[in-house]
């Protein structure tokens, strides 16, 4: 069962509620857990929480926390508490689909980021902590990793790129980051998500659904460049080979490995194309590709609007060369 617990106040000499908020401040700034205030006029409101994931100030959040849900609108001023401390800040990039944004805090002090674990899988029965705002006051919320995700492409499925954990975070703290216990790195980034009901299918109340962290940082870099505000797709997910695909390399033209091609959407940029489902993608425009990270990163470098091609090897040795302007998902297009 989760649990919650007060962080108790211990600065002595003062009164109980000034020491509360002090620690209380403290500790977010010591975590690198900030809070967010958006809007399109004053005074804005509390959207959420979010953290410091470099030292000059860039803030990974919700996409949610960034706009306004009636009209999809991106807001046009924003402010984030660290601590006692209120910056400016400003968007950087989004990716709607997963519910990823980037603000970058409009300061020249340095900050302590937080430390994400980009390399380490979660397990079942890792300890993790929430740092979760409740009606105002700070808690450290317990629980453990319940069930690992299937996939690493989210392309189709977002439920399925995301492990579940025993623990109930309140949607103020959307956005937040979720902790190991025993490192204090970021294992995860709570979005809110909730899948859709299906027939036959009962979610368990006391489990939520976590964004690995690692997922997270496959396109970081790439929307902090390109500073990008749409979701590209392809139309396809993709997987790692098997290991009958893995012996297909190298090849005559020297690739050495791969991702293969799921999931295709009908009516898609990927069947218009005439790809096909175990069809293996060797590399996006001039970068070969060897992970899932890899084709993630570049999708998002290159972004919407921009014409690439696709070099596909089908059956283990005939090469095809696939020409794309890589389009904005479309509405109907949103993973389940």
């Amino acid at each position: 069962m989760t649990r919650s617990r007060i962080i108790q106040p211990r600065l002595f000499g003062l009164k109980p509620w000034i020491t509360f908020l002090l620690l209380t401040t403290s500790l977010f700034a010591d975590r690198g857990v900030v809070r967010i205030y958006g809007g399109t006029k004053q005074p804005l409101e509390a959207r959420g929480l979010g953290f410091i994931v470099e030292k000059d100030g860039f803030v990974v959040t919700n996409y949610d926390n960034l706009v306004e849900k009636a009209s999809e609108r991106l807001f046009e001023r924003f402010q984030v508490t660290s601590g006692a401390d209120r910056y400016s800040a400003e968007i950087i990039g989004v990716e709607p689909t997963i519910n990823l944004g980037i603000l970058k805090l409009q300061t020249e002090k340095t900050f302590t980021p937080v430390v994400s674990a980009t390399k380490r899988e979660p397990a079942p029965g890792a300890t993790l902590q929430a740092v979760s705002l409740e009606n105002g006051a700070l808690r450290l919320i317990d629980g453990q990793v319940t069930a690992l995700n299937t996939k690493q492409c989210y392309q189709h499925s977002l439920a399925a790129t995301m492990f579940r954990a025993k623990i109930t975070i309140p949607h103020e703290s959307i956005g937040g980051p979720v902790f190991y216990a025993d490192s204090g790195e970021v294992a995860a980034l709570y979005t809110g998500f909730k899948p859709a009901a299906e027939p036959g299918h009962a979610e368990n109340s006391e489990e939520t659904h976590l964004l690995p962290i690692s997922l997270c940082f496959n396109i970081y870099d790439s929307l902090k460049t390109k500073r990008s505000l749409k979701s590209p797709w392809t139309g396809f997910a993709v997987r790692p080979l098997n290991e009958a695909e893995k012996s297909f390399f190298p090849t005559a033209k020297k690739h050495h490995g791969g991702i293969a091609i799921e999931d295709i959407w009908e009516n898609s940029p990927a069947q218009k194309m005439g790809l096909r489902e175990g069809d293996i993608l060797v590399q996006f425009a001039y970068n070969r590709i060897l992970t899932v990270a890899d084709f993630q990163k570049w999708l998002y470098m290159y972004g919407v609007g921009h014409p690439v091609k696709l070099y596909i090897l089908r059956n283990g040795t005939e090469y095809l060369v696939a020409d794309y302007v890589i389009e904005e998902r479309p509405e109907w297009a949103k993973p389940k």
